[in-house]
């Protein structure tokens, strides 16, 4: 009898551990977007990965062999069956036959992701809503090192302004949606993880994606997009969304708010990075602070966490956490950007219900590589600046 226990649990761990395995990508791996009949785009998406279209031949809004436009593309672009893009089109059906075929460790159905009480927060495994959609709206934090499955029976839809945030080593190339249709990514999204959708993606304005965007056998539809391949078990840690958090955010100015005031605003908010904190073991940790004060209305907000910092592009990025607006404990959630050729901008949500956004008419906003222990290279360190060291910002005050 003993035996026959010994036996059932053995196979029970080995299923466990099947169910949770990345399914092999093959030459799709090098893709960031592929599409079966066209890929199409509007506006300056920035792809960071091949872009293909198989068996189809049409991509519009990318350089040559597309017809050319604002988008840009950090790869190679194939067309057609006979190209890479065929080859890639065939494995990724393969990875969505896999990724079916694997037990459900979870069911999620009737419930929001990001918002539902038990899907809010998510382990590695294996989640499915059978024959149903699913939604994402807040924000979704896969926490910890493994395998993420999401199992969609139908449609997969996310809310304006929603995040996926990776925490405690949760990887984006780890991480794997299964669309049984089709998939649209709301406004402004931070997603992570390979989207496979049996028939179309559709990623609207400033949603940014870091791991793969496939439409099996439909359209890719674009519009003002990162989309930034992940490698397989890369990306992740500190920072969340996919990316390893390698700088940080600083700011501080001022914004009309929605009564017509003045609303200040300082912060910032990103991974420690000096060299001398830093040790082999010891990944870039997550910190900052954000302060805020609508004037028109009294309304103020100070940080009392940082709990996101999710690139959106190359000059954008998302800062979220917990906060205590007006005395009482709640939530907010920044979109900054440090634009070179136009004005910077700044977006505040809060938990209450109050946001505001616009271009800052007074201050700044700017990114920062963290400094490198290569002091031969002085001019490449030259606009760094080390975490914490100056705090000005904070009352909207830039000390250089």
């Amino acid at each position: 009898m003993r035996k026959f226990f010994l036996v059932i649990y053995l196979l029970s761990l080995g299923t466990l551990a099947w169910a949770q395995t990345a399914p092999s990508l093959g030459a799709a791996q090098s893709f960031a977007v592929l599409g079966a009949s066209t890929v199409t785009n509007t506006g300056p998406s920035i792809i960071s990965g091949d872009l293909g279209v198989s068996p189809g031949t049409s991509c519009t809004g990318f350089p040559a062999p597309c017809t050319g436009g604002p988008g840009t593309v950090n790869g190679t672009i194939y067309t057609g069956a006979g190209s890479l893009a065929g080859t890639a089109e065939s494995a990724a059906l393969v990875a969505y036959g896999d990724l079916v075929a694997e037990p459900c460790g979870t069911n999620l159905t009737g419930m929001i992701l990001g918002t539902s009480a038990g899907a809010v927060t998510l382990s590695p495994g294996v989640y499915c809503f059978p024959a149903t959609s699913a939604q994402l709206t807040g924000t979704l934090t896969l926490d910890g090192n493994g395998v993420y499955v999401f199992q969609i029976g139908s449609t997969l839809t996310t809310a304006s302004n929603s995040s996926v945030v990776l925490a405690n080593g949760a990887t984006a190339g780890n991480v794997f949606w299964q669309v049984g249709s089709s998939a649209t990514l709301g406004t402004d999204t931070v997603f992570a993880g390979s989207l496979l959708a049996l028939t179309s993606d559709t990623v609207t304005t400033g949603t940014s994606v870091t791991g793969r965007v496939f439409a099996l056998n439909g359209a890719v539809t674009l519009d003002s997009n990162a989309i930034t391949a992940a490698a397989s078990g890369s990306g992740g840690g500190a920072g969340g969304g996919g990316q390893q958090c390698s700088d940080f955010t600083t700011g501080g100015g001022f914004i009309a708010g929605p009564s017509g005031g003045k609303a200040t605003f300082g912060f910032e908010a990103g991974c420690k990075c000096d060299n001398q904190d830093q040790d082999k073991d010891q990944g870039r940790t997550l910190r900052g602070e954000v302060v805020y004060h609508d004037h028109g209305i009294d309304l103020r907000m100070k940080s009392t966490s940082v709990t996101a910092y999710l690139e959106k592009g190359t000059n954008s990025r998302r800062i979220q956490g917990t906060a205590e607006i007006n005395g009482r404990d709640g939530a907010y959630q920044l979109d900054v950007s440090d634009n070179e050729s136009a004005p910077s901008t700044f977006a505040i949500r809060l938990s209450t219900g109050y946001s505001a956004s616009g271009e800052i008419k007074g201050g700044y906003i700017e990114i920062h590589k963290c400094c490198s222990d290569n002091h031969d290279n002085d001019d490449a360190d030259k606009d760094c600046r080390q975490f914490g060291k100056d705090k000005n910002h904070l009352d909207g005050n830039r000390k250089d």
